[in-house]
């Protein structure tokens, strides 16, 4: 992962930063491979911005 300072953000922060539903933001989170930090809990997953967006750019066809 990249050594990036980035800023932690909830599922659904990303979501909103991305226009994306929130759905499609937690399915996103549950693919092999994303940049999620699981920091326990239900509601304990983040991720560190924009570690999703390079993702996307480097597992994504067309996307971003």
């Amino acid at each position: 992962m990249n050594q990036t300072n980035g800023e932690i953000i909830t599922v659904p922060e990303m979501a909103r930063r991305m226009k994306i539903r929130k759905q499609a933001a937690y399915d996103m989170v549950e693919e092999p491979g994303f940049p999620v930090y699981n920091i326990g809990g239900a509601r304990g997953k983040r991720v560190l911005w924009p570690e999703p967006l390079e993702w996307i750019k480097q597992n994504k066809s067309g996307a971003v």
